[in-house]
């Protein structure tokens, strides 16, 4: 049986720029490139709003930048809002390593003047080793939905990626062995609980979603700053008997083995999919098929009677018909169709005050009903990577059927989003907060990332 911590540690150490493969950095700058657009549009959340708030009321020495309204805070501050930002929209991709991982990576190195280089071997490596992690422990979220219809009773859905964010974090302060281990032991213990079942059984949904992504990216920080201070904390906890994945995983699907195979030739955090809508991504598939009837069609909202979608089983929200807030659109399927129906352009203004006192949206979400589609479950197991959704307009008498075996942005050939596509993206969230020569310089600067000295330009540009 493999040791992962030793491997963690040796990955994390001797991983350098040069050793990452060209492809690896390219789909690192555009996840970064993804999430700085994400986090600008969730300033148009509450849960960034009140993120930014929470940062001003916590301070600290100026170490790094609040991502849009600008000013600095400490490291663990700045990574606490930026996470809140990060995630507000939901429009972050899956598994949902991008907004605990990369803000206490972007906070650390700034804070320690890291130059474009050293920030992108600590993305690839925080976001390799997360990931490394949850293509294990997500896996019985999964497993429990293609079984059960419905997600475990206890489960967490990404908290541990805490532990790649900490360790990634340590590289960016020279940390050595020891304390490397300390950083990872310390985060392990830092994860919150696993309540994503408790939060997707309620409604009005919260703010605080599947997972706290502030507090673990706040954690990071603080887990890799406590180590290089000598706090010490379980070494081993990914491999001790009753350490992080005993307390944590709840079910045997533990495999020590599955999580270090490969490590430091294969890359994994790229596989991730990319989110072209700010909802849940259970309910992606449906958009698509909906849209491409719009688009061949183009009936108008008056003209449709009903909409029947059908995909796999939805457990996120038991009233998807109640929507009282930002969040609670971002798991509603009606919805999110009535959002589509009438123009709404996926990023911020699917979940402004304006979307949320449409009248015309509550009215036409009643005419959309959601179904579980036999069909999922038997291509799912073909490929984990299909989505299949299906949908059936009824319009004048007359009902239309599309359907999609994968989600636009799925990591497939013919799915994927283009560069230009994840520009467009960007461009769309950042309009909130900057001015436009301003988000075109920052596309610039990620796209020449490597040659940056520090984060100064970077930064300097993020803010108005």
């Amino acid at each position: 049986m493999q040791n992962v911590t030793d491997a963690f540690v040796k990955f994390a150490q001797e991983t350098t720029y040069d050793s990452i493969p060209p492809e690896v950095i390219r789909e690192s700058k555009r996840i970064l490139l993804d999430g700085l657009g994400n986090a600008l549009g969730g300033i148009a959340s509450d849960k960034g709003k009140i993120g930014i708030m929470q940062a001003k009321l916590m301070g600290g020495v100026p170490e790094a930048t609040v991502i849009g309204v600008g000013g600095k805070y400490s490291a663990a501050v700045s990574a606490f809002a930026n996470a809140e930002l990060w995630n507000g929209l939901d429009m972050d991709p899956v598994p949902h390593i991008p907004p605990i991982v990369i803000p206490p990576i972007l906070a650390m190195a700034e804070r320690q003047g890291s130059s474009g280089k050293q920030l992108l071997t600590a993305l690839c490596v925080g976001q390799e080793l997360a990931r490394r992690l949850s293509r294990v422990l997500l896996s019985i979220m999964t497993a429990s939905i293609m079984k059960y219809g419905k997600t475990p009773d206890v489960f967490g859905n990404s908290n541990e990626h805490i532990i790649g964010a900490a360790m990634a974090c340590g590289t960016l302060l020279g940390q050595d062995d020891k304390q490397l281990r300390n950083t990872l032991g310390i985060s392990a213990y830092f994860c919150s609980q696993g309540v994503c079942r408790d939060w997707e059984s309620t409604s009005p949904k919260s703010m605080i979603k599947y997972v706290p992504v502030s507090w673990m990216a706040q954690g990071a920080v603080q887990a890799a700053q406590l180590a290089s201070l000598g706090y010490t904390g379980n070494e081993y906890t990914l491999d001790s008997e009753f350490g992080f994945p005993k307390f944590y995983c709840r079910e045997d699907v533990w495999n020590p083995d599955k999580v270090v195979e490969g490590l430091g030739e294969q890359w994994f955090f790229t596989q991730l999919h990319y989110k072209p809508y700010p909802v849940c991504r259970y309910l992606h598939s449906v958009l698509d098929a909906f849209l491409k009837l719009q688009d061949k069609h183009h009936f108008s909202p008056e003209e449709i009677d009903a909409v029947r979608c059908h995909t796999a089983a939805f457990v996120a929200n038991p009233d998807q018909y109640a929507v009282a807030n930002q969040v609670d659109v971002q798991f509603s399927g009606p919805y999110s169709v009535a959002l589509a129906a009438f123009g709404y352009k996926p990023g911020p203004a699917w979940q402004d005050k304006i979307a949320l006192n449409d009248k015309r949206l509550a009215a036409f979400a009643r005419k959309v009903t959601m179904h579980v589609a036999p069909e999922y479950k038997a291509l799912r197991s073909k490929d984990p990577d299909s989505w299949y959704g299906r949908v059936e307009v009824d319009v004048r008498g007359e009902t239309y059927v599309e359907s999609v075996d994968y989600s636009r942005g799925t990591n497939k050939e013919g799915f994927r989003l283009t560069d230009e596509e994840i520009q467009d993206r960007f461009r769309t969230g950042a309009n909130c907060i900057i001015p436009d020569y301003k988000a075109e310089r920052i596309i610039g600067l990620v796209e020449r990332l490597e040659e940056q000295e520090d984060l100064t330009q970077l930064m300097d540009n993020l803010v108005l």
